[in-house]
């Protein structure tokens, strides 16, 4: 089988396709025979070396795919044999196969292709949280969504319609309002025309879901209401086709300020962050709100928006595109 290896930390050009013996899954373990890999801004972060739980190199990135069981491990379910399945093993799916815990697959409807997929449970595990567990969203709230024409971000605008909330779309081009729009949003601003300024006509927002952060941040945090709360579970911002700007990153950090503990009581604040890197610790909890997203999904009131699609060979091409910012819904590897 051929996987990709990262020997050193850097832009996708780090990405090096290699030949390797099938890997044998270990105890509680399935293997994966990959079909199609969605691809995520984690994974751009794994690739150059900042993500948690960093691996030691050699390793291969990836955190989820679709595909077909096609071994197990002693003590796992042997049910699971042949299965169409969705998988997040957090990292590793960057391969023809690769083995996980029995824990973190979950079958594959049949309605839904592989692209599909490989597109739906980082999205939708990551919205759901951020916008339910975190966010507290109830109906009639009004919610900030930043880098809505995202894998993420139409997630969050589909679960966001769903909650009866109204929502804003952020988004980085005009070329991506009439997407942000057709999964919901009552407004729409581009980062470059002041997303704080379009918020204003509101008067108050009591959610904010952002992905960006950086100079983003500090005027969407200014205009939270009384018991207000912003999930933060991304810095996109601080991304280059090459990797990550520390220059971006200092100047980001720097428009976001410092924070008062007083400040947070006194209006009932809340900053919540959130990464799906914990699913060792919360793997009850997110296989619940997936079911509850699959059945969702079968009813037709969300749907995973796909975007590009690349060749196994091209995945690093892939890293390009969502590194650049320009793509929409998620981007995805066949194999």
């Amino acid at each position: 089988m051929r996987r990709y290896l990262v020997h050193r930390h850097g832009g996708p050009e780090v990405l090096r396709l290699t030949d390797a013996a099938e890997p044998e899954p270990a105890p509680g373990e399935v293997r994966v025979a990959t079909r199609a890999i969605g691809i995520n801004f984690a994974d751009l972060i794994q690739r150059v070396g900042h993500y948690p739980r960093q691996p030691p190199m050699p390793f291969t990135p990836g955190m989820e795919a679709a595909g077909v069981v096609d071994a197990v491990g002693p003590g796992a379910p042997a049910e699971l044999l042949g299965r169409r399945v969705m998988a997040v093993p957090i990292y590793g799916s960057h391969a023809e196969k690769f083995c996980l815990p029995a824990a973190y697959v979950m079958d594959l409807p049949d309605w839904a292709s592989f692209e599909e997929g490989a597109a739906f449970p980082v999205m939708y595990l990551t919205a759901w949280y951020a916008l339910h567990e975190l966010g507290r969203a109830r109906a009639g709230e009004r919610v900030v969504v930043t880098a809505a024409a995202g894998g993420v971000g139409t997630a969050i605008l589909q679960l966001a319609r769903q909650a009866d909330l109204r929502i804003m779309a952020v988004v980085g081009s005009p070329d991506k309002h009439e997407l942000v729009r057709s999964l919901g949003a009552d407004l729409v601003a581009t980062y470059d025309s002041s997303a704080a300024d379009a918020a204003r006509a509101w008067k108050k927002i009591d959610l904010v879901v952002d992905a960006v952060g950086g100079t983003v941040f500090r005027p969407l945090w200014r205009l939270l209401e009384l018991s207000g709360r912003y999930v933060l579970y991304g810095f996109a911002e601080v991304g280059t086709a090459r990797g990550i700007s520390y220059l971006r990153a200092a100047r980001g950090l720097l428009a976001m300020g410092l924070f008062r503990p007083y400040s947070l009581v006194t209006a009932n604040l809340t900053l919540a962050g959130f990464n799906l890197s914990v699913v060792p610790d919360q793997v009850p909890l997110l296989r619940d709100s997936a079911q509850r997203l699959i059945e969702l999904w079968r009813e037709r009131a969300i749907r995973p928006v796909l975007g590009a699609q690349f060749s196994f060979e091209r995945l690093p091409d892939a890293h390009r595109l969502l590194a650049s910012r320009r793509s929409t819904g998620r981007v995805v590897v066949t194999t």
